[in-house]
């Protein structure tokens, strides 16, 4: 078999396998990467749904005073606020689905005392009539509400808002031009039975089982040991291809050549036969 590798052809096998390899390694390296970071985005999401409530004002900034907050600071946490609903500044954000319903969330701002919060109320369906909805209306006199916080959405609307108080995310920022008043930098669902959420869909608790979505863990680990046996097979292939060639190579091949060079060359005796058959056929 070592004969076989040393060919031309297994030498440039081996060179691109060790190619093939590499990459392979690369790949399941950067999938531990992942698998490190969804557990922890996994943990740091699971105890933010299990912390105790806070002020929204301890939770989520202001716009314009921090950086957007992240996932892992914001997402799930659990807050309080008390203020007035403002339903003329009311927006519903559409093509959301709910319980694989598409509709719209109804966001209605409840202005504090410090800042505006925008508060997701509830989901309504879309109407069969394609129409926009006529959500019902929330309090009129002070609420004070127990939520689930999320960072801002950062895709912006067309104009900042689109027709029938429309609009196609929750963009504190762009809430906050268009109020023109002080805006939490994030938004927040109110809790199934809170004030705000009657005649409404209540928003669904969080799924805690994979809360940062996407692939499972289990799947991520299941992805580093692909790539790394994929690496292994690469490197074995070249001396597998060699072994199978040798194995299937007929009995005595490689001797053949030097077996029928010593059948050909005459012995001493056959020449002295010759000879003497020579002379006796001149004699006679």
């Amino acid at each position: 078999m070592l004969r076989t590798l040393r060919q031309p052809r297994y030498a440039a096998l081996g060179a691109l396998m060790a190619i093939v390899a590499l990459g392979c390694i690369a790949a399941g390296t950067w999938q531990v990467a992942r698998f490190q970071q969804k557990v922890h985005e996994n943990d740091a999401l699971r105890a933010n749904a299990d912390r105790a409530p806070a002020a929204v004002g301890k939770v989520l900034p202001l716009v314009g005073t921090a950086p957007d907050p992240s996932d892992d600071a914001v997402e799930f946490r659990t807050v309080t606020a008390t203020g007035r609903y403002d339903l003329a500044a009311q927006t519903l954000v559409r093509t959301r689905t709910v319980n694989d319903v598409t509709g719209f969330l109804v966001v209605t701002p409840l202005r504090t005392g410090a800042a505006t919060l925008l508060v997701v109320r509830g989901f309504v369906p879309q109407p069969t009539s394609g129409g926009a909805p006529r959500p019902p209306v929330p309090p009129t006199g002070p609420a004070t509400i127990t939520a689930r916080a999320h960072p801002p959405e950062t895709r912006d609307d067309a104009a900042g808002q689109l027709t029938q108080h429309q609009v196609e995310s929750i963009n504190a920022r762009q809430q906050a031009a268009r109020l023109e008043v002080r805006v939490y930098d994030g938004y927040a669902e109110l809790v199934a039975g809170q004030p705000g959420t009657g005649g409404l869909v209540a928003m669904p608790a969080p799924d805690l089982s994979n809360p940062a979505g996407g692939a499972l863990e289990p799947q991520h680990f299941a992805y580093v040991i692909q790539w790394y046996l994929f690496a292994i097979l690469a490197l074995a292939a070249p001396f597998v291809m060699a072994r199978a060639e040798t194995r299937d190579r007929p009995t005595g091949e490689i001797d053949a050549e030097p077996v029928l060079k010593t059948a050909a060359a005459p012995s001493r005796t056959d020449l002295r036969a010759a000879k003497l058959a020579y002379r006796y056929g001149r004699t006679h």
